[in-house]
C-alpha cells in the first residue's frame, strides 16, 4: 500500500486540519522513512513546519520537495509564504508567480500575492492579484476582505464597506474582517455601527485576555445602586483614551471596580477622588466575582456613552490630574525665560510602531528654534539620538536621568504637565498630554496608512477624545517633512511666555 493510501497519513492530514501540526508532522516524519522519493510528503511535511513556525525545517523540505517535483501544485506557493515571512520579499514572489505559472486557476496563491505586493506598496498589483482570485472563487472571502482594505486606503470608504460586509457573509465568524469594519466605522465617527463590530476583538487581537464572562454584561446605564467591574485591555494609551469615559459611568450611582495597569493606579485615584464609589485594582489583581452584578471592559463604554459626536463635546480638556509637588519639582530642572517643549517621537507598538515613528534627525527643523527648550518625553534609550544632535547640529535635549519614563508614569505625567507645549507621535505621551489638557501638537501618518490608528478620526484636525490635541497628518504615506513644516510654522505663533517666567 502506498504511503498516501496508509491509515497514518490519513491521521496525520486529519490532524493538519484540526490545528495539531506538531503531531501531524511527527506522522508524517515517520512515513517519510519508508518512502523518501515522495515530493507530496515532503509539501505536507513543509506546510506543517510552516505553521508551527520553523521556517528552516520547511524550506528544507519544500526545496528537496521542488527537486523531486518542480511542477508539484502548491508546492511554490508554500515556498512563497515561507520566502516571505522571512522577509525575502522578492523571491517570494517569484516562487509566487512561479506558482501562478504552474497552477493559474488557484486562487489561494494569487490572494497571497497581493498579500506580497501590498507589503511591497504595490496597491495596484496587490489589486489586480485580489481581483483575480475573486474572479476565479466568487465565494472566496479573504481578497474581498483585502480588496476592502485597498479601497479605504484610497479613501473609497462606502465601496470598502460593501467589501466587508461581503466577506462577512461569505466567511462564518471572519474577525479580520470585523475587526476592519468596526475601525472604519469609528475612523469616520460612525460610532454605533463601530462599536457593534468592535465588540469581537476579543476573538481576534485580545482572545485570551482575562474576563469576567461568568458575570452579566452592563448595557444598561440607567441601572442604579448595582455592583460593577469594568477591566482593562488593550495597552497603557487605550486605557488612558478609554479613561475620558470613565467620568461618565461613575456619575450613574453605581458601585465601581476598575482594574487598570498598576502604572495607572495613582493617576487615577487622584483624577477622579472626587468618587467614592470606585476602586481601582491592578489588572492582574483578583477580584471576588461573587460580589459583582456587572461587567463590561473599559473599552466598550463607548456603546453606553458615545454613540454621537455630540457626546464628545460637554466634556472639559481635561480629566487627569499629575501630582502637584513632583510637577514643582521638575519645573526647578527646566529653563525658566523659554518655552518649555516635551517632545516624543517613537512608538514600539507590535506592527504598526515604526509607521508611527519619526526619525529625530527629521525634527531640526522644530528643534532649531529660537526661544525653546526641548524635553525628552520619549520612553526607551535615547542617549545616541540626543547625543547625536549635539555633536552634529549644537542641539541640547533635556533629558531628565533619574526618571523611568517606561515605568514611572505617574512622573512622566508630572515632566508633561511641568512643560508648556507637547510635540508627540501616536504613542502613550499623546494620550497623556491629552487627558491633561496640555497643548498638544500630534502628528500621525497619512489618512489611511497602516500606522493610522481609527481614534485621530478622518478629517479631524482636533482630536474629539482630547480637545488640546492638535492633529497634523501626512498629505502622503511616509512623508513626514510637510507635517515638522506646518508645526514649524504653528510653533512660531506660539506665545513666548513660559510657565517657568
Amino acid at each position: 500500500m502506498r504511503v498516501i493510501e496508509s491509515p497514518q497519513f490519513t491521521q496525520a492530514c486529519q490532524l493538519a486540519d484540526q490545528g495539531r501540526y506538531l503531531e501531524s508532522v511527527n506522522i508524517f516524519l515517520e512515513l517519510e522513512k519508508n518512502d523518501p522519493q515522495d515530493a507530496t510528503l515532503k509539501l505536507l511535511i513543509a506546510t506543517n513546519y510552516f505553521e508551527l513556525k520553523e521556517y528552516t525545517q520547511a524550506i528544507d523540505k519544500i526545496r528537496r520537495c521542488l527537486e523531486l517535483s518542480p511542477n508539484l501544485p502548491q508546492a511554490n506557493h508554500i515556498l512563497g509564504n515561507i520566502l516571505r515571512e522571512t522577509n525575502n520579499m522578492y523571491d517570494a514572489l517569484k516562487a509566487y508567480n512561479e506558482e501562478v505559472r504552474i497552477n493559474p486557476n488557484y486562487p489561494d496563491v494569487l490572494n497571497d500575492k497581493g498579500i506580497l505586493l501590498f507589503k511591497l506598496s504595490r496597491e495596484s498589483e496587490a489589486l489586480e492579484a485580489y481581483e483575480a482570485a475573486i474572479m476565479l472563487d466568487h465565494s472566496y472571502a479573504d481578497p474581498v476582505r483585502n480588496k476592502a482594505i485597498i479601497l479605504k486606503r484610497r479613501g473609497n470608504f462606502d465601496e470598502a464597506k460593501t467589501l466587508l460586509n461581503k466577506s462577512i457573509c461569505l466567511k462564518k465568524n471572519f474577525y479580520e474582517a470585523f475587526a476592519e469594519l468596526a475601525y472604519l466605522h469609528l475612523f469616520l465617527c460612525e460610532f454605533k455601527e463601530g462599536w457593534i463590530f468592535y465588540a469581537t476583538r476579543f476573538e481576534l487581537e485580545l482572545r485570551g485576555q482575562k474576563r469576567f464572562d461568568s458575570i452579566p454584561a452592563w448595557t444598561n446605564k440607567e441601572l442604579r445602586g448595582k455592583t460593577i467591574v469594568l477591566y482593562a485591555e488593550q495597552g497603557l494609551g487605550d486605557q488612558i483614551l478609554y479613561g475620558t469615559i470613565l467620568r461618565d459611568a461613575f456619575l450613574t450611582r453605581n458601585n465601581f471596580i476598575v482594574t487598570t495597569d498598576v502604572r495607572l493606579i495613582s493617576i487615577f485615584k487622584r483624577s477622579f477622588d472626587e468618587f467614592k464609589n470606585v476602586v481601582f485594582l491592578a489588572s492582574d489583581s483578583k477580584v471576588d466575582v461573587s460580589a459583582i452584578d456587572y461587567q463590561i471592559a473599559i473599552g466598550d463604554l463607548g456603546q453606553l456613552f458615545r454613540t454621537s459626536l455630540n457626546d464628545f463635546l460637554i466634556h472639559s480638556h481635561q480629566y487627569l490630574l499629575a501630582d502637584h509637588t513632583k510637577v514643582e519639582t521638575f519645573k526647578q530642572k527646566l529653563e525658566a525665560g523659554k518655552i518649555n517643549c516635551g517632545i516624543s517621537w517613537k512608538s514600539f507598538r507590535d506592527t504598526i510602531g515604526s509607521d508611527k515613528s519619526i526619525a529625530i534627525r527629521e525634527w531640526l527643523p522644530i528643534l532649531q528654534l529660537e526661544g525653546f527648550n526641548f524635553v525628552d518625553l520619549q520612553y526607551g534609550d535615547t542617549l545616541n539620538e540626543r547625543n547625536d544632535l549635539e555633536h552634529k547640529h549644537k542641539i541640547k535635549i533635556t533629558n531628565i536621568e533619574a526618571l523611568d519614563k517606561f515605568n514611572d508614569i505617574d512622573g512622566l505625567l508630572a515632566l508633561i504637565d511641568a512643560c508648556d507645549i507637547v510635540i508627540t507621535t501616536s504613542n502613550v505621551t499623546a494620550h497623556l498630554a491629552g487627558g491633561l489638557g496640555k497643548p498638544t501638537f500630534l502628528m500621525v501618518p497619512f489618512v489611511n496608512a497602516k500606522g493610522r490608528i481609527w481614534y485621530w478620526h478622518h478629517d479631524r484636525h482636533q482630536s474629539i477624545w482630547y480637545p488640546s490635541i492638535k492633529i497634523f497628518a501626512q498629505e502622503k504615506d511616509g512623508i513626514w517633512a510637510p507635517v515638522i513644516k506646518d508645526i514649524y510654522n504653528e510653533l512660531q505663533k506660539f506665545p513666548k511666555t513660559s510657565s517657568l517666567s
